[in-house]
Parts: structure tokens; C-alpha cells; sequence
């Protein structure tokens, strides 16, 4: 997936949907993103130490690495012995009539940490990715000190208490992606 700022006219629309692609098949499919965020985090990572580290079945790892090489997000080092996988942190930006939004590597992290949290898998479960989408922008904005908790709610559209619980379980999400995400924007 690119990462490089294209003008429009300069870019490819082969790439530009393949991109979108990639970034809805993250979205769609947890166990995908998680393993697409472990390896971003301790990458370069054998294959093995993902399957014992992510507890992954050895069919399932490979499907999954097979699909993100497939992607054109991950690379095999196969001059490491035993071989290597990385992936780059990927980015798709779309211009909305609401406004330009960026989806970085910290939203894949909180599609993957839905197999590993309560307060998100309900999340998504009642109101969609769309929503849990929305809400890590809100979750931005509260850690920033724009809005709070209570406020951000009522602009998501959701019960105070789903929206703070929410909040609450992405902000770990955003913490750890200071780390790792390179798109991450906040403003202090």
C-alpha cells in the first residue's frame, strides 16, 4: 500500500481502490488486523513466534501472512534463517464530502482488538466499524483535551456510558500506537 502524498492527477486508480481494498479486508476480518499489527510492532518476526505469541493454528498463521503478502503490505525476508516477515504502516486517506478522513494503522489496532476486549467487540457489535471508526476520532479529541467524554458521546451519537466505555478501552489503543503508527496525529 502507498504511502507516498499523490496529487490527484498523479495517482494511480488501480493502486488508489487496491488500497481500498486492502484497508476494508482489515477492517472486515480481527484476527487479520491483529496479526497485521503484531507484526508492525515487532517486526522483523518469524513465523513461528507469531503462531506462539498470537496462539494462531500453523494453517491459519499462513493463510493470514499469505494474504497480507498478497496484499502488497508484507515482506518475507527469506535470507533470514529461519525467514522473517515485516509489514509498513499503511494509510488511506479519502476525500468525503464531510471533510478529508485518514484511517492509519491505530484503526486496524482496534479492529484487532476486538478479540481481546469486551468494550470494543460490543461496541462493534451494536453500532458497526463505521462507528468504532468515529469513535477513535472522538477518542482523539478527548485525549487532546477538545472534548469530553460526556460531549464526544453526544456528537457519536451513542448512550454516555457506551460512548466513555469506548473511550476508555481506545485510549489504550491510541497509546500504544505512538509507537508504532506514523500517521498518528494528535495535536499536542
Amino acid at each position: 500500500m502507498s504511502t507516498d502524498d499523490q496529487t490527484p492527477t498523479a495517482a494511480n486508480p488501480e493502486e488508489t481502490f487496491n488500497n481500498l481494498l486492502t484497508y476494508a479486508e482489515l477492517l472486515n476480518t480481527p484476527r487479520l488486523a491483529r496479526l497485521y499489527i503484531y507484526i508492525l510492532q515487532n517486526g522483523p518476526v518469524e513465523i513461528e513466534t507469531i503462531k506462539q505469541d498470537l496462539g494462531m493454528a500453523h494453517s491459519t498463521t499462513y493463510k493470514y501472512v499469505g494474504q497480507l503478502e498478497e496484499m502488497d503490505v508484507l515482506s518475507r525476508n527469506e535470507d533470514a534463517t529461519p525467514t522473517t516477515v515485516t509489514v509498513v504502516p499503511i494509510r488511506l486517506q479519502l476525500d468525503t464530502e464531510h471533510g478529508d478522513i485518514l484511517a492509519t494503522p491505530t484503526l486496524i489496532d482496534a479492529i484487532g482488538r476486538q478479540l481481546a476486549s469486551e468494550d470494543i467487540r460490543v461496541f462493534v457489535e451494536r453500532q458497526g466499524i463505521a462507528k468504532l471508526a468515529a469513535a477513535l476520532h472522538y477518542t482523539l479529541r478527548v485525549m487532546d483535551g477538545e472534548l469530553t467524554q460526556r460531549t464526544a458521546a453526544k456528537k457519536l451519537g451513542v448512550h454516555p456510558v457506551e460512548g466513555m466505555t469506548v473511550f476508555t478501552a481506545l485510549q489504550d489503543v491510541v497509546e500504544d500506537a505512538a509507537s508504532y503508527d506514523p500517521y498518528l496525529e494528535r495535536s499536542k
